[in-house]
């Protein structure tokens, strides 16, 4: 007898399954291939996968206007490496959601969001149909205020500054009151209806009279409360 019909008969005794032993082994050896090639490769591989897709234009969906139709802006590859173009290319999307504010219902979409081709972002877009038209009747005739409490130091007082500090951020009721004449309050984001507006800014009016010194701006897109698929 020879020494494999031993170590079958061996395997046997053990009830051991020997096909699924060369089974696993061949799955073994392939994975440790496999493992091997990518470590020789993966670079080269990644090279050339940027190389064909870097030049390629992506589709930036910038906001779902009152038609459901979204709002698209073309972004090259570049404009992501260069930080003058890329600021230039962030102004260019805040300037669109602005524009489409003044002519109606916005939902914004933060910079960055994009898809591979203009296909694909329809796609999305008639996917969600549903959602973002409820989401357009939500956010109709409402708009987004930021609202921060500032505290100047005073000349030669900087423990009195410290104090002031303090102070604004621990007063309750700021919030409170703003919360009262807006929709909803986020952080220093208030999204307020444009038949609040009035009350609004009177409530403002009277923190300000009380010794706050508010930086408010606005109004934007709905930005921290757009709520999206």
């Amino acid at each position: 007898m020879g020494a494999a019909d031993e170590l079958a008969r061996a395997l046997a005794a053990r009830d051991v399954n020997v096909g699924e032993l060369i089974r696993q082994a061949e799955a073994d050896a392939r994975a440790e291939v496999a493992e091997t090639l990518r470590g020789l490769f993966a670079d080269d591989l990644l090279r050339r996968v940027l190389a064909h897709v870097a030049d390629r234009p992506m589709f930036a969906l910038v906001g779902i206007d009152e038609r459901v139709i979204p709002l698209v802006r073309k972004l090259d590859d570049s404009a992501m490496r260069d930080e003058a173009q890329l600021e230039s290319e962030v102004r260019a999307h805040n300037e669109m959601l602005l524009d489409a504010m003044g002519k109606g219902t916005v939902i914004p979409f933060r910079f960055g969001t994009a898809f591979p081709t203009r296909s694909a972002l329809d796609e999305w877009v008639s996917n969600h149909r549903d959602e973002l038209e409820r989401e357009l009747v939500r956010l109709r005739g409402k708009a987004e205020w930021a609202v921060e409490i500032v505290a100047r130091p005073p000349e030669g007082e900087p423990g009195r500054y410290l104090e002031e500090r303090l102070a604004t951020a621990v007063r309750p009721d700021v919030r409170g009151r703003l919360a009262a004449v807006a929709a909803e309050v986020a952080g220093n984001a208030c999204l307020v209806a444009a038949s609040n507006e009035e009350a609004f800014h009177a409530t403002l009016n009277e923190l300000e009279e009380e010794g706050y010194e508010l930086r408010v701006t606005g109004p934007w897109p709905a930005y921290s409360f757009a709520r999206l698929p």
